[in-house]
């Protein structure tokens, strides 16, 4: 009898706890890194400002870019849901007296923290400091320097939030390149994540919650150890399912949440898992065959799978190879939706770097790509979009790309820090909106030509792939993909004397990726969309209260530094975290809004103020007709009667998926293909601005099951279905359909074609007609 009344009663205070509504108002995050230690180690502290950057972006909390040195004079710390300090190890004495009193009333006010590597513990000489006072305020202990190449990252403890996806004693990394600074809490920490080569352990990722704050400690995620490595070039030479960004965005909502029992909604950058952006460095601008091959195989590249790049040409090069022959390619470039950026001017900046020699390289580059393009009457607008030549920029120089550049690609860090990217606002001065992106591993360059990497396209070939897999696949949440791609490399040129596998061939790589691009369902932004779309994730503001089964979002863009914000919302995503249940209803300001999948809205354009969003959540399945995917800008979807009409903008292929499972039509698609997996998936695709309607059929069991031109009008009557159709651009001319009775006839403009019937279908094959036709079906 005590057993079942102890089973009655912790099964009450189990469900009760379920049912406690949680909520929050305004989460945002600081990410902190110093001047000083950026000073001592550059490129340590700009990895960790880059990656600890796209952690905070995927987990979908707002954030701001702060300096350490800069915190004891901040009025509005507290603002600060959460404090990450990546990599500050350094710190001039001035400002670490003064740490203490400004960390005392953040952390006295419920304020929350979590630090990668040391923090503080050496002065501006390097010269390691007494830092008790530091380490007591906030409980931590350093264990020194430890572990080498035998060692890996595994679960320790999976029974807290942080680590309840994973399995027990899961390994989350490959080998590491070297050791690293062990933090760990003088009393009351939990080990989640440990270094270990299985007789040896250290923590890695050690929490504290104390009843006020939460603390995470991060024994280096972001240095040259390679924690978070996807690949590097150093034995053993191998791609691996790297886990640690997924544990640090759980560490992260953690930190700012605590542990939560409902769901609760985290922004997307896009609705799909991924998002893929070319990078193209012209560094051959000079070389005529290989820009307008290039530039073809991108323009194609975009036609048939909607990705677009931003193109920067060496201007100076792209001079001695002649504007007359550029200027128009230029143009189709970014009439696909590209964008025509620069490399600078002659590929030359380095930290030697004068006033005048910024001027040089990229104002000169500025002008000289405007001028030719004008000159010679194929105008494309301001160059706004900078591609980091040669060596890294260091971060101290980027006011010199943000006073210029909205929209900044850079590199250096891809084998370490595998993902970086967002609206970066250290070192750029009065230019607050500028955009940075790392490129994602790994550069074609060193595939190919870098002489201290050695291998077949064959290779390449399938490690980017699986690259490509596993950020697609097992990261999500909209990730961006941007590797690094040169036109020297796509047009296979030559190399000479060198001691590396020389290909002859590389296209194979670039062929790979497009498939990936033209068959995964990803998101495929122009830069302009994309660089909007990294702003909102940062400058926007949220509230949200959540219970079982049921969430409202209340996001507001009334703060957001560029009215523009608002118009490239239409695309990203809202996801429902922590539930295993699916998104029954969604209004959006009151109207309903049918655009989602299992667990992630697809959000409108929204207004410039407040938005508020409901979701309702159940235990199946939707079931009635909804879009679930669209990888192009979502202006608006509207329900209008029995039809769903959904805008978008497009200047290249626009993908998109509906669940339908009642007799419909669609309008407007120039292809469509429904339940080919028997998915119920009604997938298409368009290749401009277009409205498409999902039209629900009165009734019947007549469906179009595929079609490869625009249905414009439908109609049906008791033996009559009657369709006007669109000429297709690409010239083929098919309909197929189902139907429990057999077609008596087709009449296309009055003259009568004929049926193929394949396996539990009919095809027709159209003949060539002008720009529209009727097309009768009658039974």
């Amino acid at each position: 009898m005590k057993k079942q009344v102890l089973f009655i009663l912790i099964s009450i205070f189990v469900f009760s706890q379920a049912l406690i509504p949680a909520s929050f108002q305004n989460p945002r995050v600081g990410i902190v890194i110093s001047k000083t230690s950026f000073q001592q180690h550059w490129g340590v502290t700009q990895m960790a400002a880059h990656g600890w950057a796209a952690a905070v972006n995927l987990a979908g909390i707002p954030y701001d870019c702060l300096f350490l040195e800069d915190l004891p004079d901040l009025k509005n710390l507290a603002d600060y849901n959460l404090l990450i300090f990546g990599q500050c190890g350094y710190a001039e004495d001035d400002l670490y007296k003064k740490l203490i009193p400004a960390l005392t009333p953040y952390l006295s006010a419920g304020g929350n923290i979590l630090i990668d590597g040391p923090l503080a513990i050496n002065d501006a000489k390097a010269r390691e400091r007494n830092h008790e006072k530091l380490d007591e305020i906030l409980g931590i202990k350093y264990g020194g320097f430890h572990g080498n190449s035998e060692f890996r990252i595994k679960i320790n403890k999976n029974s807290h939030y942080i680590t309840r996806p994973f399995e027990a004693r899961q390994f989350l990394t490959q080998h590491l390149v070297s050791g690293l600074n062990i933090l760990d809490f003088k009393e009351n920490g939990v080990s989640l994540l440990i270094t270990t080569d299985e007789e040896e352990s250290y923590p890695f990722l050690a929490c504290r919650e104390n009843g006020k704050n939460r603390l995470a400690l991060v024994s280096d995620f972001s240095t040259w150890s390679g924690a978070a490595s996807f690949f590097r070039n150093v034995q053993p030479q191998v791609f691996y399912p790297n886990q640690l960004f997924n544990v640090m965005i759980r560490a992260i909502h953690w930190a700012v949440y605590g542990d939560l029992q409902n769901p609760f909604p985290v922004p997307q950058l896009s609705n799909a898992n991924l998002t893929a952006i070319v990078r193209l460095d012209a560094d051959a601008s000079a070389n005529l065959d290989a820009q307008v091959k290039t530039l073809n195989y991108l323009i194609n590249l975009a036609k048939e799978t909607g990705v677009v790049p931003v193109y920067a040409w060496v201007s100076s090069g792209a001079t001695k190879a002649g504007w007359q022959d550029l200027a128009p390619l230029g143009k189709k470039l970014e009439d696909v939706g590209g964008e025509i950026g620069t490399h600078s001017r002659f590929h030359k900046i380095d930290r030697g770097m004068t006033e005048q020699r910024w001027k040089e390289e990229l104002d000169d580059a500025i002008h000289e790509i405007e001028y030719n393009m004008g000159d010679y009457e194929y105008p494309i607008g301001k160059v706004e979009w900078f591609i980091n030549p040669g060596n890294t920029i260091y971060m101290d120089d980027y006011e010199q790309v943000a006073r210029r550049f909205s929209f900044y690609m850079t590199h250096g860090f891809e084998q370490d820090m595998p993902l970086g990217w967002g609206n970066l606002t250290w070192y750029t001065g009065p230019h607050p909106n500028m955009v940075v992106l790392e490129n994602t591993p790994s550069p074609d360059y060193q595939w190919f030509y870098d002489p201290e990497w050695s291998y077949t396209t064959q290779q390449i070939t399938a490690y980017q792939e699986a690259i490509f897999d596993h950020i697609f696949q097992n990261i999500g949440r909209g990730v961006i993909f941007n590797q690094m791609w040169h036109d020297y490399s796509i047009t296979s040129q030559p190399q000479y004397g060198k001691s590396r596998i020389m290909n002859q061939k590389n296209i194979a790589m670039y062929d790979a990726i497009s498939a990936k691009f033209a068959n995964y369902p990803i998101y495929c932004p122009e830069p302009e969309d994309l660089g909007h779309k990294l702003r909102a994730m940062a400058q926007w503001e949220y509230s949200w209260e959540s219970n079982d089964n049921a969430v409202k979002f209340r996001i507001d863009l009334a703060k957001v530094r560029l009215d523009t914000i608002a118009y490239f919302t239409g695309g990203m995503g809202l996801r429902i975290e922590n539930t295993a249940d699916y998104i029954q209803n969604v209004s959006i300001n009151g109207a309903a809004h049918y655009g989602f999948n299992k667990q992630t809205v697809i959000l409108p354009n929204l207004k410039k103020g407040i938005n508020e969003i409901q979701v309702t959540l159940g235990p199946n399945p939707y079931r009635e007709p909804h879009l679930t995917y669209v990888s192009k800008r979502l202006p608006a979807l509207q329900s209008n009667g029995t039809d769903l009409e959904a805008e978008l903008l497009a200047k290249s292929k626009a993908r998109f998926s509906f669940y339908v499972e009642d007799p419909f039509v669609l309008l407007h698609a120039d292809w469509q293909e429904w339940n080919r997996t028997g998915d119920h998936a009604l997938n298409g695709y368009v290749t401009s601005d277009r409205k498409i309607v999902l039209r629900k059929l009165a009734g019947g069991d007549f469906r179009i099951t595929r079609a490869t031109l625009p249905i414009v009008e439908f109609s049906q009557s008791e033996n009559t279905v009657s369709l006007t159709l669109q000429n297709a651009e690409t010239g083929e001319r098919s309909l197929w359909f189902s139907s429990a009775k057999a077609p008596k006839k087709a009449l296309l403009n009055s003259g009568e074609i004929p049926f193929e019937k394949p396996a539990g279908s009919f095809r027709l094959t159209l003949p060539e007609f002008a720009e529209k036709a009727d097309l009768q079906i009658m039974f």
